[in-house]
């Protein structure tokens, strides 16, 4: 049936499902609703369209091409609130125009894109903009066409109006005690839809999550979180991530915590060797505590402090060592929180201790010179060990090392050496040979067979030419000046004996006006 709203006329339509978040159960193009005797005239959609909360969004709702034969009479925009109840929010007709129930409202947030159309043809493209989004306006959308004599047809869309939210983590100072307490906030303001928040903490702890949604639709998250206040926990660091539509990833807020607690002392600096005279003697009066300590305050055992000691806020002199500061010091702090305390013992000696600080620093320098000097020598053993390696060329091989000379010299063979026989020697001028005899040897002859001969004699010149009538040089006896040159030549035969057997016989060759030159032998 029809309905009347200020003189125009429009279909009352059954809701359709309801969408809670995208994706939403529509399809993009959507037939003609049943029983209307509609045929192919369909509705083309978006199914999901977000907008920002303040901003413009555009809602697309056309008519597909038809018959000349279908006429649009009317198109209707209808939003369905959560519980199901629907609102005409806007209305095109062909006579008369575009309106719009609410017009203080929704009239001046909603337009026709094609209202500056004339004609039939405005209506076939029903987009319908929606100005300054509200978090009241995100809802399904249904936008449904009228036509004669094919009926209604419609389509549906979710709009998705969404907010960034400002995130923000920041810790609770506590106190140390024996009662959980929240340690730190994390915070998502003015979201939508609303954020999703955790924290990342290896300590036990319980995380309490409330919303709350404000007048403008959006919505705080706020996450507590909850741990056993200890003073271990002071400083340690726990992170909120932050997950939302609008982030391309989450959300990172690290949160370092505080608890407050009651200082923490120790006394530092004294070294078991105070002695009599020392000067400057000093000790330290260390706390750890949140807050810090605002006041120290140092004192002994027996009441008061001796009055050659001098306090320096958490820092106690003895300018000069003597008997009356052989006792036990107090030194206490006290911040917001407590006090704490610490004792310590002096004992005073009449001369300086050997195993007081001086030894212990000797200790100390003593192993650090041994590490300074291993060191050292290892680094030398490598420059050594590269230099050798430069030093070597390339390509070297042990066919290299065969081709010099040999690192040890072989044992002489032991040979049997006959008498020596002249040299053959040739004269250029009247051609006389000398006899010559070559000794042959056999190194592989035992040295203990004595009767067997260690050499073969090959035949001298003289024995050669005996038949041919030549005749050889006449031995002489050697000059002053060849005994000379034997003792220089003695070099040799004590190097090795071996080049006594090999050497040349003394021969007269000198008198007769020609040398020959000493054999050498490699």
């Amino acid at each position: 049936a029809f309905n009347k709203y200020h003189d125009y006329y429009y279909y009352s339509l059954s809701p359709p499902p309801l969408c809670s978040s995208p994706p939403c159960p529509f399809t993009q193009i959507l037939p003609p609703a049943p029983n209307s005797g509609a045929q192919n005239v369909r509705v083309e959609v978006i199914p999901v369209v977000r907008g920002r909360l303040g901003g413009t969004v555009d809602l697309p709702c056309r008519l597909l091409p038809t018959g000349p034969d279908v006429k649009v009479s009317q198109v209707t925009w209808v939003r369905w609130d959560r519980v199901g109840r629907s609102y005409s929010v806007a209305v095109s007709h062909p006579e008369h125009g575009a309106s719009f129930p609410d017009p203080e409202a929704d009239g001046r947030r909603l337009k026709f894109l094609s209202a500056g159309s004339v004609g039939e043809a405005a209506l076939r493209d029903a987009t319908l903009q929606v100005r300054e989004l509200r978090a009241q306006d995100q809802g399904n959308y249904t936008c449904e066409f009228a036509t004669f004599p094919r009926g209604n047809s419609k389509g549906a869309t979710w709009l998705r109006v969404e907010a960034a939210p400002q995130n923000q983590a920041w810790a609770q100072e506590v106190t140390q005690g024996s009662v959980p307490a929240t340690v730190a906030f994390c915070v998502s303001s003015a979201g939508l839809p609303a954020a999703r928040l955790s924290w990342s903490t290896s300590l036990t702890h319980k995380a309490k999550v409330t919303q709350e949604e404000l007048s403008n639709g959006t919505i705080t998250v706020t996450s507590q979180l909850t741990l056993l206040p200890t003073r271990d926990l002071h400083g340690q660091t726990v992170t909120c991530k932050v997950e939302h539509e609008t982030l391309q990833e989450p959300q990172i807020l690290p949160v370092t915590l505080a608890v407050r607690h009651h200082p923490e002392v120790t006394i530092s600096n004294y070294d078991d060797n105070w002695f009599i005279g020392r000067s400057d003697a000093t000790l330290n009066c260390d706390a750890q505590s949140y807050p810090e300590p605002t006041v120290y305050n140092w004192s002994t055992l027996l009441g008061p402090l001796p009055s050659t000691v001098v306090v320096q806020g958490s820092r106690l002199v003895v300018h000069t060592v003597d008997s009356l500061v052989n006792t036990t010091f107090v030194c206490s702090a006290t911040n917001a929180v407590g006090t704490g305390r610490a004792e310590q013992t002096i004992l005073v000696r009449e001369n300086p201790n050997p195993a007081g600080a001086g030894a212990t620093g000797g200790i100390i320098g003593g192993i650090i010179a041994s590490i300074i000097a291993m060191a050292v020598v290892a680094t030398a053993v490598l420059i050594c060990r590269q230099q050798r390696k430069e030093r070597s060329p390339e390509g070297h091989s042990e066919e290299d090392d065969l081709g010099g000379p040999p690192a040890y010299k072989p044992p002489p063979p032991k040979v049997k050496l006959e008498e020596p026989e002249p040299l053959q020697l040739f004269s250029l001028d009247n051609c006389e040979h000398s006899p010559l005899k070559t000794p042959y040897f056999e190194p592989s002859v035992s040295t203990t067979e004595q009767d067997a001969p260690r050499y073969h004699e090959l035949p001298t010149l003289e024995e050669r030419v005996g038949g041919s009538g030549l005749r050889g040089p006449v031995p002489q006896e050697p000059g002053e000046e060849e005994e000379e040159d034997d003792e220089d030549d003695d070099y040799l035969d004590k190097i090795n004996p071996i080049y006594d057997a090999l050497a040349f016989a003394a021969a007269e060759a000198y008198q007769k006006g020609f040398v020959m030159s000493r054999a050498m032998y490699v």
